[in-house]
């Protein structure tokens, strides 16, 4: 049971550093628009420089998805891999580690 439990931390904790290192703003400004937004502005992938290069729309999209990532790394990962058999202190720990993973893979993405 307990090699089961440490898969699910593992997995978790990788599947949201996966999550979290999508990169929205650069998907976004090509997939919509046509541009690469890393070329513009301050050359960074992110909501701020989306709103400086393209617009309000491509910004708050970028924005909404960001948070989105954030919100979907710690809700569905922990509904689909944790169960009700963990103590609430695990649980809420658990959450926060897959937290701190998603924003990690924001900050340091492994996609290009």
């Amino acid at each position: 049971m307990q090699e089961i439990f440490e898969f699910n931390n593992i997995t978790a904790v990788l599947l949201a550093y996966l999550i979290g290192s999508i990169p929205s703003a650069i998907w976004v400004s090509k997939w919509f628009f046509g541009v690469d937004v890393r070329d513009y502005g301050s050359n960074n992938a992110g909501a701020t420089n989306t709103f400086r290069v393209i617009g309000k729309l491509a910004g708050f999209s970028v924005l909404f998805v960001d948070i989105l990532k954030g919100w979907a790394s710690v809700k569905l990962i922990t509904t689909y891999f944790f169960t009700a058999t963990l103590s609430q202190e695990a649980f809420i720990n658990m959450q926060l580690a897959v937290g701190i993973s998603a924003v990690l893979g924001h900050v340091l993405p492994s996609l290009p």
